[in-house]
């Protein structure tokens, strides 16, 4: 059975991901991060084709990534309190380019780049992998206005939403990227019902041109941005 990583903060949430056949691997907890993110994923880690790098800060984590068939990668940067340290791995990878606050991604991932020919788009966003959605290997959804300028101007296919409509406890609002994730090459889940979202007719349009459907894991329920998953 095919697991995703995510937050165990919601554990309606957990079972209906495992209730469509997917087991789920909790993220660690990370003190250095506010309480909202301590169990966010995409804060913890970055997944690029079969590497993994982690957070050196997240021991258990490591522990449950054994054995899988993955290479994994510590952090080489201390993690603090401080804005941007802790976006250090909240970076997003697609179209075989990655897409983060240069000055703030690990040194491990910028080395990787570097040995595999990756380029490094800089964004002013350092939350980049959790203010974008995923839904192909070319086409995502943004509400950040750096972050949709630099994916159209690599030939991106990106939809721009609003800000807000997303839930994220101790924040105003949270992002599109961390209420969702891909569940395979057609299906989107969202963490929540996408159909509260003001924006929702045209993220339905836009996923039916990328042949993409919607699951909602549940109806009539706000997105909740939980950091995203990584299926694995």
């Amino acid at each position: 059975m095919s697991s995703f990583v995510m937050s165990d903060e919601y554990p309606m949430l957990c079972n209906a991901v495992y209730n469509i056949g997917y087991d789920i691997v909790p993220s660690d907890k990370i003190l250095q991060f506010h309480k909202p993110e301590q169990r966010h994923i995409d804060m913890q880690m970055l997944k690029i084709n079969n590497d993994i790098f982690l957070l050196k800060e997240c021991t258990e984590l490591r522990k449950k990534l054994d054995n899988r068939g993955y290479s994994i990668i510590f952090c080489k940067n201390n993690i603090t309190k401080y804005y941007p340290s802790f976006v250090a791995l909240n970076c997003l990878y697609i179209g075989g380019k990655l897409y983060g606050r240069e000055d703030a991604i690990d040194n491990s991932v910028k080395k990787y780049c570097s040995n595999n020919n990756i380029e490094i788009v800089n964004v002013n966003q350092g939350y980049t992998r959790c203010s974008t959605a995923v839904i192909g290997k070319n086409a995502a959804i943004t509400a950040d206005t750096t972050i949709y300028e630099a994916l159209k101007n690599n030939d991106i296919d990106v939809l721009k939403i609003d800000s807000g409509n997303i839930k994220l406890e101790g924040y105003n609002y949270g992002f599109i990227g961390g209420a969702c994730t891909i569940l395979d090459d057609n299906t989107l889940i969202f963490f929540g019902d996408a159909k509260t979202h003001p924006n929702y007719p045209v993220i339905e349009k836009f996923c039916i041109i990328h042949n993409v459907k919607i699951l909602n894991l549940i109806e009539n329920s706000p997105l909740i941005d939980i950091g995203g998953a990584i299926k694995i």
